[in-house]
């Protein structure tokens, strides 16, 4: 591990649009056990921390062999509060402790589908590499990004984007959608942007099945049918 290198998943108990979804049952078990198993088997960290104001996510990220060292101010878990705030708050407190970080890998337990691999990758892009930030990214079909139609005047709608890319799928650049599941930077860069995408930004890439982010009843039902398709 390196000798400074925080593993933590923010895990508020707030969430509006799927209510307790962190604690939801997913395989069989709370959705956010699925991130902390695999950052504890990825071999790279001596501890996994969670950050929560909630005691019942505390009390189950526990049992699964997480560190909570204290629960989070509400003011830190809000809706409108980037996912980063309260994992800094946490690297400060451990600072305080005698064990500074130089460098947070955030995941949000919303991405229960990524694979130990994914996270040992992103891990080795970033210490290989002369990045400030890698972030897990999936393609997206082209025509999903640049074929966006957008409201204009009245009754009219346009293509958001003109005529520029109103091209055949072959001929599109491609790209990619930041996932959420995996997110790394260097502290100092990240207190001095607010977010993961400044300067010196990495990526790695990851497949759709496993980037899925769940956010409606209808994610975690997809989360099923992965999980269920992969212990078949």
């Amino acid at each position: 591990m390196p000798e400074r290198m925080l593993c933590a998943i923010p895990a508020r108990g707030g969430s509006k649009r799927l209510a307790r979804k962190n604690v939801r049952s997913l395989g069989g078990k709370p959705m956010i056990a699925h991130s902390i198993e695999t950052a504890r088997r990825s071999g790279i960290f001596d501890a996994v921390y969670v950050c929560t104001e909630d005691q019942e996510i505390a009390e189950i990220a526990r049992s699964f062999g997480a560190e909570v060292p204290f629960l989070m101010p509400q003011d830190l878990c809000g809706d409108l509060v980037a996912s980063h705030i309260p994992c800094q708050r946490l690297a400060t407190h451990l600072a305080e402790q005698g064990t500074p970080i130089d460098t947070l890998v955030c995941l949000q337990p919303t991405s229960p589908l990524r694979s130990i691999e994914d996270l040992q990758s992103a891990v080795r892009e970033f210490q290989t590499r002369r990045f400030d930030f890698v972030v897990s990214v999936t393609p997206v079909d082209p025509h999903y990004f640049h074929w966006v139609v957008a409201p204009g005047e009245g009754e009219f709608w346009s293509m958001y984007f003109g005529s520029q890319f109103l091209k055949e799928r072959p001929l599109l650049p491609p790209v990619f959608r930041p996932n959420g599941s995996i997110k790394i930077a260097r502290l100092p860069a990240l207190s001095q942007v607010g977010h993961f995408f400044g300067e010196h930004l990495g990526v790695v890439k990851t497949p759709e099945d496993r980037s899925v982010h769940v956010a409606e009843e209808f994610d975690l039902k997809l989360c099923e049918m992965i999980l269920a398709e992969r212990a078949a």
